[in-house]
C-alpha cells in the first residue's frame, strides 16, 4: 500500500503544539479512545497496542502520580531509527510525549537516550526548549542510558532512571500499572509517540489507511548490509522485504544469501523470502519478528553458521545476567556453534540447540532472551545445508570458517 505524503512522519508538517491542545481538549478518555480506533501499535519491537497501555496505567493511577518515558535509546547502534527522528523531526517525539502524559494525567515525563547520541540530544533539547512555554505543569527531562544493548530495554530503563543497573524485571506487574519509583509509567518508542500528533491532527481513519489492517501507519527501517544505499527508509507496514531492498537500491552484485531481519535477535530468512511483508503478523508468520526494525542483506559467501555464532556471542555480552536461560543460554549456544564451524560437531548438536532455543523462548524474563531463540530456529530450518556441510563432510559451504576451538564444548546435560 502506498505512504501517503501526510503521513510519513519524516517529511510530515504539523503543528504540534496546536495538535497537544487539540487533545486536551478531547479530555483523556476520547483521546484513548481515538488512538485505540486508529490502531497505533508499538513500533519498539513488540507491537503492544498503545491505547491498551495508556488505559492501563490512567487506570492504575487513579488520579495519583504517574510517568511517561519516550524511549529513544536506539539499543541496536545498526538501527539508528530514533536517532533519525529526533534528528529531523524533534517536535513530533516531545508533542507525542506530552500527548501520551495528557492521556494518562501524567505531569513528569523523560526522554531516554543513548549516551552517545549527541547530535540527537542536541536536537531533543531545542525542541523541548521551544515547547517549555506551553507544556504547562508537564515536565519534562532527558536522561541517558548506560550504553549497551540492554539499557534500552523497558523495564532495565525504569531501573537506570532509579539510579540503579540496567537489568529487566519480572513481569507482571508491568509498567503501565507499577513503574518508575512503582508509580504507572507509560514506556514508548520514540517513533510511535511521534505518530501520535498526527493521529491527532486527521483522525483514526486517515491514519488506517496507511499500511496493513494488523499493522497500521508506516514504520522507519534501517535497511544494512549488502546493499547498494543503505540507510534509515520510511516504508508503509505490509511493503515486502523484497520491495525495501530496492528501495535501497538493490543487492551489491545482484544476489545474496539471506535476510536477517529485526535486529541481532532476529531470524534469517533465506533469500527467496523476498515476499515476505514487513509487518508483525507476516514476520513473526515466518519466524522473526519486528525488532529493532533492521533488514541486514546477507552476502553469498557467508557461512550461516558462523553468522549465527557472532551473533551469539554478542548477545552472550550484552545480556544483563539476571535470569540464567539467557546468561548461560547464549554463552552456550555460541559454544556449540563454534564447535559445529570448527568442524567438531555431531549430528545430535542441532536436536540440542533447538531445545535451548526454546528454552530462550519460554523461560527468559524479557524479549531479549525470548526473540534471542529466532536465530536458531530460522537458520536451521532454512539454512540447513550450511550445518549439514559442517557437521557431515567437516567443510565449510562458503570456503570462509576457520576452526576457532581444538576440542568439543561439552555439558553433562548435553545428548
Amino acid at each position: 500500500m502506498p505512504t501517503s505524503a501526510g503521513y510519513r512522519i519524516l517529511d510530515a508538517e504539523v503543528n504540534a503544539a496546536h495538535e497537544r491542545a487539540r487533545a486536551r481538549t478531547l479530555g483523556p478518555e476520547a483521546l484513548i479512545a481515538l488512538i485505540e480506533a486508529s490502531g497505533l501499535r508499538g513500533r519498539g519491537g513488540a507491537g503492544f497496542p498503545l491505547a491498551r497501555k495508556l488505559s492501563a496505567a490512567r487506570t492504575a493511577a487513579a488520579g495519583g502520580s504517574s510517568y511517561v518515558v519516550a524511549n529513544a535509546y536506539d539499543a541496536d547502534p545498526g538501527s539508528p531509527l530514533a536517532r533519525t527522528i529526533l534528528l529531523k523531526k524533534p517536535e513530533l517525539v516531545v508533542e507525542g510525549l506530552a500527548i501520551a502524559a495528557a492521556a494518562v494525567g501524567a505531569t513528569s515525563g523523560y526522554l531516554y537516550l543513548r549516551p552517545d547520541a549527541e547530535s540527537a540530544r542536541r536536537a531533543a533539547e531545542r525542541a523541548l526548549e521551544q515547547a517549555r512555554p506551553t507544556l504547562g505543569d508537564l515536565q519534562v527531562e532527558i536522561a541517558l542510558g548506560p550504553g549497551g544493548f540492554m539499557g534500552g530495554e523497558e523495564s532495565a530503563l525504569l531501573a537506570v532512571l532509579e539510579s540503579r543497573r540496567a537489568m529487566a524485571r519480572q513481569r507482571p506487574p508491568y509498567p503501565a500499572e507499577q513503574g518508575l519509583l512503582m508509580r504507572p509509567t507509560v514506556v514508548s518508542s520514540a517513533e510511535t509517540l511521534a505518530s501520535l500528533p498526527l493521529i491527532v491532527r486527521d483522525g483514526a481513519d486517515a491514519f488506517r489507511r496507511v499500511g496493513t489492517e494488523g499493522s497500521p501507519g508506516t514504520k522507519l527501517v534501517s535497511v544494512t548490509g549488502a546493499v547498494a544505499s543503505p540507510g534509515v527508509y520510511e516504508i508503509a507496514f505490509g511493503a515486502t522485504l523484497g520491495e525495501i531492498i530496492t528501495r535501497a537500491g538493490g543487492a551489491t552484485g545482484g544476489s545474496f544469501k539471506g535476510l536477517h531481519v529485526g535486529g541481532p535477535t532476529g531470524g534469517i530468512l533465506n533469500a527467496t523470502r523476498t515476499d515476505v511483508g514487513f509487518d508483525y503478523e507476516s514476520l513473526k508468520a515466518a519466524g522473526t519478528h519486528v525488532g529493532s526494525a533492521q533488514l541486514r542483506v546477507i552476502g553469498a559467501d557467508v557461512c550461516i553458521v558462523n553468522e549465527a555464532a557472532r551473533l551469539f556471542d554478542y548477545l552472550a555480552k550484552e545480556t544483563c545476567g539476571i535470569c540464567v536461560p539467557c546468561r548461560v543460554g547464549t554463552k552456550r549456544v555460541e559454544t556449540i556453534l563454534e564447535s559445529i564451524y570448527s568442524d567438531l560437531g555431531r549430528a545430535d548438536d542441532l536436536p540440542w540447540l533447538d531445545q535451548l532455543a526454546d528454552h530462550l523462548r519460554e523461560f527468559s524474563l524479557c524479549g531479549f532472551g525470548i526473540t534471542s531463540a529466532s536465530i536458531l530456529k530460522t537458520t536451521m530450518s532454512e539454512f540447513a545445508d550450511d550445518y549439514r556441510r559442517h557437521i557431515d563432510d567437516k567443510t565449510c559451504p562458503t570456503g570462509t570458517c576457520a576452526p576457532v576451538r581444538s576440542r568439543r564444548y561439552e555439558t553433562m546435560a548435553q545428548p
